[in-house]
């Protein structure tokens, strides 16, 4: 990467295309000097927002509102201007170009928040959640994000770090005066705070399924014989037609994919050909392998059933597909048509699938779709009690692993009485990895690879 931060960079940041508003930045030691080459404005002198022109010469570019930010009182720590221009791509073109030939260049990825984490705006795991706020897919995703960005998952991190520090001290202080009769910390302390330690890096760790979900999200897989309702069921979890619905078997042909919010985690819904015994046509044939291919990918299935009629030869060939593919995963049995007379009769080990829950549902009066959403939360593992979500990536996941793995061998080595010098040794090593999350010492490579993951602008 061609990160310096002696440069100043400039990039758009808001969304590439037509808009009404386009923002760019412009960040660095010589930001003022630069913008000033090229921004005429009758504003007063020390306002920091300015109405002006950006001009090339006598051109004038377009007219814009600049406005200006002191370093180190700014996102990047540096000074720091954002022009806010009509968004027309070929105007943004040439404003850049123009802030090029006046001494700028061009942002690398993520850049803007490098230049943060350089100047000490945002330690390394503060940075890593700006990424993370700008992907994410619904509003609890956004607010663990947004929790992380603040500094919340930081400051848990750093009261465990700062915590550790001070008990190595004392396990130092020991080692160095052994003869000493003044007793600084006794063993039994040390093993006390070391597990309150210990707790506290696997409470963190137990959030990581759920930041994984919140980011990544699940991918279910509508299934069922034609008929049961499966496209009625992805047009009443979306709230629109999406998909045709009819009385002729078969009208699916093709897989249909759709997000949606799903009790705060995104949920990828894939409406599926039914399966059935025959196909009338080489094309329902195809739609049918493509279920197959799709099941094998989707996280859990949601089985849709005509609870109006009972189990039929199609249902079975369903079910035997499953058994015979080794497909093993979540599935829930969605009983469809429940506004009609129920004659199917259905346990959590009919056809020799264990299904993880069971739900009656009525697709053409929505009824139970609200019900079926907490259900597919709950199988996915979101926990409605917890509402301080924290956003860990694989990254944190595996450097708090070391941390605990380290701490857990300190507790060994503390307990032994003869191995105190070891027990500082990992102790040490903890700490190194909980310095890492933060991004104190940590490898330029992983920098580079960390923010080469954003996009240009930000």
């Amino acid at each position: 990467m061609n990160y310096l931060k002696n440069d100043t960079i400039a990039a758009l940041s808001t969304a590439a295309g037509k808009s009404a508003i386009a923002v760019v930045r412009l960040s660095g030691e010589n930001a003022f000097e630069i913008i000033n080459k090229v921004f005429k404005t009758k504003s007063a002198v020390g306002k920091q927002v300015k109405y002006g022109y950006i001009v090339d010469g006598t051109k004038n570019i377009d007219e814009v509102i600049c406005t200006f930010f002191k370093a180190p009182h700014t996102y990047t720590g540096e000074n720091l201007v954002e022009i806010s221009m009509h968004g027309n791509p070929v105007i943004i073109d040439e404003v850049l170009n123009l802030l090029y030939k006046s001494g700028a260049r061009p942002a690398e990825s993520g850049e803007f928040t490098y230049k943060a984490f350089l100047n000490g705006k945002k330690d390394l795991a503060e940075a890593e959640a700006v990424c993370n706020l700008i992907t994410s897919r619904t509003a609890t995703s956004a607010k663990a994000a947004l929790n992380n960005v603040s500094g919340v998952f930081s400051s848990k991190v750093k009261t465990i770090k700062d915590n550790l520090t001070n008990l190595i001290a004392f396990m130092e202080v020991t080692l160095d005066h052994p003869e000493e009769d003044v007793v600084f910390l006794s063993r039994k302390e040390k093993l006390t705070r070391l597990d309150s330690y210990v707790q506290d890096v696997k409470n963190l760790l137990s959030s990581y399924e759920i930041g994984k979900l919140l980011q990544n999200g699940i991918k279910a897989a509508i299934i069922g014989k034609p008929n049961a309702g499966k496209s009625s069921l992805l047009n009443a979890i979306l709230g629109k037609n999406r998909a045709i619905v009819t009385d002729i078997a078969g009208t699916t042909r093709d897989t249909i994919e759709e997000t949606v919010d799903c009790r705060g985690i995104p949920l990828t819904i894939i409406d599926t050909a039914g399966i059935r015994d025959h196909a009338d046509n080489s094309i329902e044939l195809m739609g049918q392998e493509r279920t197959k291919e799709t099941i094998t990918k989707a996280d859990f299935l949601l089985w849709v059933f005509d609870s109006s009629s009972n189990l039929d030869k199609n249902d079975i060939k369903i079910a035997d597909f499953l058994k015979k593919s080794g497909i093993n995963m979540p599935t829930i049995a969605v009983l469809n048509k429940s506004d009609l007379p129920v004659n199917l009769s259905l346990t959590k080990n009919s056809l020799g699938i264990v299904f993880q829950d069971t739900i009656n549902i009525s697709a053409k009066t929505e009824k139970g779709i609200s019900d079926l959403l907490d259900k597919i939360a709950k199988t996915a593992g979101a926990n409605e009690t917890q509402n301080d979500y924290l956003m860990i990536n694989s990254r944190h996941y595996a450097l708090l692993q070391n941390a605990l793995d380290a701490l857990t061998k300190t507790r060994t080595a503390l307990e032994s009485k003869n191995a105190d010098e070891i027990a500082c040794f990992e102790a040490a090593n903890a700490q190194n990895s909980l310095n890492e999350v933060l991004g104190i010492n940590v490898n330029q490579d992983i920098l580079d690879t960390i923010f080469s993951t954003f996009c240009i602008g930000k």
